[in-house]
């Protein structure tokens, strides 16, 4: 085991947590891009960068999303970029959205108790029927279950990420400007919550323009 340590409710939280299963975790991970031509919407396979006779896992550390254009036998073959990942051991990129979109779905769901989950593979055949192609936008309409479009809506759920209350990367460190460590996460002038009755978030109009206000300088 990579954790001999684990225990209790932690054997359910591996690298795939929160995905219907391995292959779809894999395509999230890499962007759905094939990572030998860099090139995106074309058939892609999960490729074993350790191959299985040479006694290669099925982990998502040792998969890779590879096109069907790229995963030919020549490229398996001695000399060839796949025999050459494993040989050299490549080591994918760490997937590090994860923590925060799952972070994201416990607020949609405390704002929406009665959503349901579904997962990629559900929603791909949905979309599929309904004649679309592959973008965020158009998952969030195969989601919904519709079995036809009628209209494009214009309505959005804009959710944005903001700093957090500190920048040390541990206590220990004072940011630059102070002189001891911000051991009660103290706000600083520019990322407080409220100024002069303005709050982060609110919306903004000004010369034409609209946006929202993610922060403030110390005027």
């Amino acid at each position: 085991m990579i954790n001999p340590e684990i225990q209790g409710v932690d054997y359910q939280y591996g690298q795939t947590y929160g995905y219907y299963d391995v292959r779809y975790y894999v395509f999230a991970r890499d962007e759905y891009t094939c990572q030998v031509c860099k090139k995106k919407g074309k058939i892609l396979h999960t490729h074993h960068i350790i191959y299985r006779s040479e006694g290669g896992t099925d982990r998502a550390d040792n998969l890779i999303t590879v096109c069907s254009d790229c995963h030919t036998s020549e490229n398996h073959k001695q000399g060839g970029i796949l025999w050459k990942w494993m040989k050299e051991h490549k080591k994918v990129k760490q997937y590090k959205e994860p923590p925060f979109m799952n972070t994201l779905r416990i607020w949609t769901f405390r704002k929406y108790p009665n959503a349901e989950i579904t997962y990629g593979s559900e929603t791909s055949s949905s979309r599929k029927e309904l004649g679309l192609e592959k973008t965020h936008y158009n998952d969030a309409i195969a989601i919904t279950g519709v079995e036809s479009i009628k209209e494009n809506p214009n309505g959005v759920f804009f959710v944005k990420q903001f700093r957090k209350k500190k920048r040390s990367l541990h206590e220990a460190t004072p940011r630059k400007g102070r002189k001891s460590p911000n051991v009660t996460q103290k706000r600083n002038s520019k990322n407080t919550k409220e100024l002069r009755g303005w709050y982060l978030n609110d919306e903004v109009a000004c010369f034409g323009k609209r946006g929202w206000i993610s922060g403030f300088t110390q005027k």
